[in-house]
């Protein structure tokens, strides 16, 4: 086994949320799409899913702990047969390779909106971060997120609380917005919402708690992480609806606020957004890595699948969020209910262990 990071519970925290804290959340379009669009009761949502990412990210650490493993398939099976383990592990790599999908589409987005430049400009210089970082290691991961992810979680939420606080009126609507796919209201867009960011949390949550100091710094770290989550969910939420219909009507809906308060606020958020949507590209791609066979030809298998994944991207981080987002959330909601059981199954077996000695 590698050397661990020893990562303290900030540490930790800061790994959950630099999963979470990409191109859908920071743009503040996840955010609209999900909880936003529906009004006061997206706050609601919004709460509800804080609560469920810490109670998820203390399950996964647990288990990862527990079992000594930060196999995907091992952490989600509720029975022990390798087949079937080695299958949902698999099945989850299909899943959390629409990852790079998705962060080059808004790469590519981002690029267009602020400077006019084709969106294939800016995927493509995510992908060519990405294949660099994840051709490392977890230990090269965790030193960025160290540094970076708590810059990320200052500018984010600075430039909410500006908004929130700031004289900006309603320009439009403030209701009656197109529900895009299969996101009909907030009680549903919110396990959805968990249920797919439960995808890439995973793989990552397993290996920070792993490379934690202790099983206290790892548990403490995971509830902050999604606590910290929830909070910054809410923050959004309540930033975005201060003009609904300018909100609705952009890809990076957080960018366009930053525009409105002055150059150099575009600019400074436009490089905290680019960077965000990096380290939730590389976070979760590198679950996706994890089940690569470490033969002589991986690193070619990862360049190649993060060169297919640009060009899927190239159809919009729009169409993106509103079609495949909701589909792996419902996927992610059976992952959700399978962690859960195993949960219970492993802690159950603990206590009686311990109650025989």
């Amino acid at each position: 086994m590698k050397e661990k990071e020893s990562l303290n519970f900030a540490g930790v925290a800061a790994m959950y949320v630099g999963v979470i804290v990409g191109a859908g959340f920071a743009s503040g379009r996840e955010t609209w799409q999900f909880f936003g669009i529906f009004g006061a009761e997206g706050f609601k949502g919004s709460v509800l899913a804080g609560c469920w990412f810490a109670a998820l990210a203390f399950m996964v650490g647990f288990l990862a702990i527990e079992l000594e493993t930060d196999d995907m398939g091992k952490i989600i099976s509720i029975v022990d047969n390798k087949k079937i383990t080695e299958a949902i592990g698999y099945f989850m790599a299909v899943f959390l390779f629409t990852t790079i999908i998705s962060m080059t589409a808004a790469g590519g987005s981002f690029l267009y909106q602020q400077f006019g430049i084709h969106k294939a400009a800016g995927g493509g210089i995510i992908a060519i971060l990405v294949a660099a970082t994840v051709l490392g290691d977890f230990k090269r991961i965790s030193k960025f997120f160290k540094y970076v992810v708590p810059v990320l979680f200052a500018v984010v939420m600075g430039l909410c609380f500006y908004v929130i606080l700031s004289d900006t009126e309603q320009n439009g609507k403030t209701a009656n917005f197109q529900h895009l796919g299969m996101i009909s209201s907030w009680y549903v867009s919110a396990p959805l919402y968990v249920a797919y960011n439960t995808l890439g949390m995973i793989p990552m949550g397993a290996t920070t708690c792993l490379n934690a100091k202790n099983e206290k710094h790892a548990m403490a770290g995971s509830i902050i992480g999604g606590l910290l989550l929830g909070a910054m969910t809410f923050t959004l939420v309540a930033a975005l609806q201060k003009d609904m219909a300018f909100s609705a009507s952009l890809d990076l809906p957080m960018l366009g606020f930053a525009s409105k308060i002055s150059v150099p606020v575009n600019i400074v958020y436009g490089i905290v957004l680019y960077i965000s949507i990096y380290s939730a590209a590389t976070s979760v791609f590198y679950g996706f890595t994890t089940k690569i066979p470490d033969t002589a030809h991986k690193d070619k298998i990862i360049l190649a699948a993060i060169f297919i994944g640009y060009l899927l991207g190239l159809v919009g981080f729009k169409n993106i969020i509103a079609y495949i987002y909701p589909v792996e959330g419902y996927f992610g909601i059976v992952v959700i209910v399978f962690i859960t059981v195993h949960f219970f199954q492993v802690l159950v077996k603990k206590i009686i262990n311990n109650l025989n000695r």
